[in-house]
């Protein structure tokens, strides 16, 4: 049976919500071993070097296809969007440079996280990013940097073989419109190949680079922790608006913000609600119980037949170890 005396849950936050990225492409594409990359173009009319197509050069074909089929699938459930596979290229400083490859985190993001929690959760991406190096600026490279937005798409895929002996083209391809395109010392701390200079175990690499989740300040907290209270108990907030528990709320206001009496009161509510309700049979006291909170608020409405325990049952000891335990649920938030 859940025990909800230990746990608390602000309105104002919004639950980390992790999120775990494919990892095996990066090691299918270390099994498929990438000896290059080809520049395709196309001349206009005026001589000029257009990019078409890249294809990553390898040996064996098995698991470039399924590397391929992987990425693929990114831009397909992307609404096949083809940016959704984030390509960069980082120049170093030894006059080469480095192919990123990872999924592009918007998109990941937008078709990873449920569309009722979206705007409810903070997102904790963990993605892979794979680097492929090249040892240098070849001068297919640099007229691809030129000129690739000469053209509306360039075709994305693979072919096996050697540099002297083209075997096999890819059937398959995916087209993307945008790439990035950095030195070495100048990688954008919001991109998640800032990871390069760990990955390369470069010196002046700082952890703090790293790409980090936003957070709320206090302020956006209050104005959310309102908002949400009205809009996913509607009926509780109404009632405690025309003073049910009036004595009670006038009572804790002397050493409480309102809005956080009124939490602890709906919390308590919905505690006792879960407690209540035989077809739950998810346990709330477990690490994860502000997303199990949350799926329940989302699944459940309230109306005039939802359930609410007797108003004695609501005292100023439980509203006030309610408000503390939902303080802690603040606190964990704002340090994590």
């Amino acid at each position: 049976m859940n025990n909800f005396l230990k746990i608390g849950y602000d309105y104002g936050v919004k639950p980390f919500f992790m999120i775990l990225g494919d990892m095996e492409f990066s090691d299918l594409f270390r099994k498929a071993e990438c000896i290059g990359v080809l520049y395709m173009f196309a001349k206009d009319n005026k001589d000029c070097m257009i990019p078409m197509e890249i294809a990553f050069l390898f040996k064996n074909e098995e698991p470039a296809k399924k590397f391929l089929d992987i990425v693929i699938g990114w831009a397909e459930k992307s609404n096949n969007d083809g940016d959704a596979v984030e390509m960069e290229f980082i120049e170093n400083n030894k006059g080469g440079y480095t192919i990123a490859i990872s999924p592009e985190i918007k998109r990941f993001t937008e078709r990873m996280i449920p569309s009722n929690y979206k705007d409810k959760v903070t997102p904790i991406v963990m993605v892979q990013t794979h680097f492929k190096e090249i040892d240098n600026l070849g001068q297919n490279y640099l007229n691809f940097k030129k000129n690739y937005k000469k053209t509306k798409e360039i075709a994305i895929g693979y072919v096996i073989g050697s540099p002297s002996n083209i075997e096999k083209k890819s059937e398959k391809f995916f087209v993307k419109t945008h790439f990035k395109f950095h030195k070495e010392d100048e990688i954008p701390k919001n991109s998640f190949s800032s990871s390069y200079k760990a990955a390369k175990d470069i010196s002046d690499f700082k952890p703090e680079d790293l790409t980090k989740p936003p957070k709320d300040t206090i302020e956006q907290i209050y104005e959310r922790r309102i908002s949400e209270m009205k809009s996913l108990l509607p009926l509780t907030i109404n009632r405690l608006e025309n003073l049910w528990l009036g004595d009670l709320q006038k009572q804790l206001e002397v050493n409480y913000n309102l809005d956080i009496i009124k939490q602890a009161i709906c919390n308590l509510t919905i505690f006792e609600r879960i407690k209540r309700d035989e077809n739950i049979e998810e346990d709330f006291t477990g690490t994860s119980y502000p997303n199990r909170l949350l799926d329940y608020l989302l699944s459940s409405f309230e109306s005039f037949d939802s359930f609410y325990p007797e108003d004695k049952f609501y005292t100023a000891e439980k509203i006030i170890s309610q408000i503390k335990n939902d303080k802690k649920e603040l606190e964990t938030y704002l340090n994590k």
